[in-house]
Order: C-alpha cells, then structure tokens, then sequence
C-alpha cells in the first residue's frame, strides 16, 4: 500500500492510504492528534467515496489532493509531500498510533479456522450448520478508544441486548452486544452498526449520533433505545466490557 502524511496546521494527524492491488483505501488518524482534527477521517472518507464512484483507483486518489488547501478539519497533503509505503494496514496504522490494537481482530482471525466454535465448517462447501456471522460491519466512527464513554442501553421488550456507545474525548463510537443475550445482542448490531453510518455520513458527532435514536420505535431486530433511558458513564471501554459480560 501507498501513503501520505497528512498535516493539520502544521501538526501530523494520520496518514491516508490506498492499496496498489485492491481496490481499497482510507485515513488512519492519529487518536491523541489536536482537536481541530476530531472529524478528519470523516472529511477524508466522503473525499475517497466521491473518488471511487468516478472510477478512480486508490492510489490516483491519493494524489488527487496533493497540493490543494488545507481543509480546516481535514489538514492537507503538500505540494512536495513524499509518497510513502508500506507493506500492510497494520503496519501503517502501528506507525500513527504506536500500541494499537484492532479491537475485532479476534473475530477477523478466525477465518483462519476450519471450523466455527460450534463445530460448523468455515468452508460452507463441506458442509452446513448454524450460520455464524463472524464480525459486524465498520463504520466511519472508530470502534476503539482510550477515553472514557458514555453509553444508553439497547433494549427489546425488558432484555438488554447491549449498549450503543461514544467516547467523550474522541471520535469513537459503537455497538457493544450483552454477553447474555446470545446471537439476539449481535445480530441487534446489524441494525445499530450501519445507524452509527449514516449518523457519520450526516456529519453529527459521536454523542450526537448516542442520542439520536432514543425514543424512536423498536425495530423487530435492532430493538431500541427508550425514550426514557438514563445515559451513563463507563471510565474506559474496558469498564463498559465487563458490564457487558455479566
């Protein structure tokens, strides 16, 4: 993969990225960055989907910025800004955030298994059992985060399926599913995930997008957040975890 530095006023607040084989690219952001650069990688991802609907490969993409103004939010990439690379992802995001940890990497290794815990064949070809998604969806919002969170319940009918969340320093957002509500917490996901999308999309903050569907009716999948959920406070996600896992 290729990449540039990207700069905010002077300070570097990540790097965006492009694949030369795939079609893929995105900004990693540097999460103790200034605060000016809270929504970078929301100004970077809408500028990366109007590039793929023109038919642009990721790496023209990654010029296509080279030496134009510095978007208030977003930084720039100079005129003379080398082009870097690197050999994957992760080595680029270990280079922006030293100590990053993917927070779905247990679920996205698993594909490396020939079997689900269950005893179901990866390979559908060999077979057929209980279908078990293995992760849920990304979102513009990051879904890790050092800060402490805020977080509403996710409820159908009087079961708490998880907790949609938002950090109250960061850019961070996500749907945590309850440990003891089985499948029902993370297909719930499913329904909350691409919400946190579209919240992204509009531009609202995380704690915006936290409280922008309290109230609103239950969905048969998702279930809801009722109007009269109490928000709270968890000091780390780690801390939100262990209230999921009970």
């Amino acid at each position: 993969m290729r990449y540039f530095v990207v700069p905010l006023q002077g300070e570097e607040i990540g790097c965006l990225w492009g694949a030369v084989h795939d079609n893929a690219a995105s900004f990693v952001r540097r999460l103790d960055g200034p605060e000016a650069a809270f929504r970078a990688r929301l100004v970077w991802s809408r500028r990366l989907r109007a590039a793929a609907r023109e038919g642009i490969t990721p790496v023209e993409a990654l010029c296509r910025w080279k030496g134009a103004p510095e978007d208030p939010e977003g930084g720039r990439i100079a005129a003379d800004a080398p082009e870097q690379e690197a050999p994957s992802l992760e080595s680029s995001e270990r280079r922006v955030n030293p100590g990053y940890v993917d927070p779905l990497k247990d679920f996205s290794d698993q594909h490396e298994m020939t079997t689900w815990t269950d005893g179901t064949p990866i390979d559908r070809s060999r077979g057929w059992g209980p279908l078990t998604p293995w992760k849920l969806p990304d979102t513009d919002f990051p879904a890790v985060t050092v800060a402490a969170v805020r977080y509403l319940p996710v409820t159908r009918g009087d079961v708490v399926l998880g907790y949609l969340w938002a950090s109250v320093a960061d850019d961070a957002a996500y749907y945590m599913k309850r440990a003891d509500a089985g499948s029902d917490g993370f297909n719930a996901g499913g329904i909350w995930v691409p919400r946190l999308r579209e919240a992204a999309d509009e531009g609202l903050t995380p704690l915006q997008a936290l409280r922008k569907w309290k109230g609103a009716p239950e969905d048969p999948r998702g279930g809801a957040i009722k109007a009269d959920a109490q928000e709270q406070e968890a000091p780390s996600l780690d801390a939100l975890k262990e209230l999921a896992g009970q």
